[in-house]
């Protein structure tokens, strides 16, 4: 092999790891952003990596991107175009958790529980492990109990309620034994 094909090759390889400590310090430094709820700069930054990037119209923009870019849309309040972000992902991708995971959270913030149910049990199914939304899931059914004991706290009896109905197995006396009607 001659030194100019092997200096070109290693040039080759450090070129390419070289972009993907960039892309990676990158997506590290947004999701820093994001956990900082540094919105308009993480926007900025993913925006800025998008980009870099995005070689042509044509080339898809990676799901992780645009899993940030809900999480920016989130927290800058624009939960619908978040909520969009999430189920787009979720037709493309529907053996990544995360993106139903998060939908659930935002479902369970506007009080939509059945769908945020739906979601979680969604993220479970798709990583039976994912501590996370297995956590989320437990807060939506705490949510849900203290819902159903406020409206039940709420119930006025009264003539307007229906009369329980009649056990449907009967214990006799005498044998201490039940018999179905």
């Amino acid at each position: 092999m001659s030194p100019h094909r092997v200096l070109s090759s290693f040039l080759t390889i450090l070129l390419c790891f070289g972009s993907g400590l960039t892309w990676a310090n990158g997506s590290a430094e947004i999701e820093e952003l994001i956990r900082n709820k540094q919105w308009t700069l993480a926007e900025q930054k993913l925006q800025l990596a998008i980009k870099q990037t995005t070689q042509t119209p044509a080339t898809t923009v990676s799901p992780q991107f645009r899993f940030m870019s809900s999480q920016i849309l989130a927290g800058q309040g624009q939960l619908t175009q978040a909520i969009q972000e999430l189920q787009a992902l979720i037709q493309e991708f529907p053996e990544l958790p995360e993106p139903y995971n998060n939908l659930g959270v935002l479902y369970a913030a506007q009080g939509q529980y059945d769908a945020a149910l739906t979601a979680f049990t969604s993220a479970i199914q798709a990583r039976p492990n994912y501590k996370i939304a297995h956590q989320n899931l437990g807060d939506l059914y705490t949510a849900m109990a203290q819902q159903a004991f406020s409206r039940a706290k709420d119930v006025k009896e009264g003539s307007g309620l229906l009369p329980l109905p009649a056990p449907s197995a009967v214990t006799t006396p005498t044998t201490k034994t039940q018999s179905l009607r």
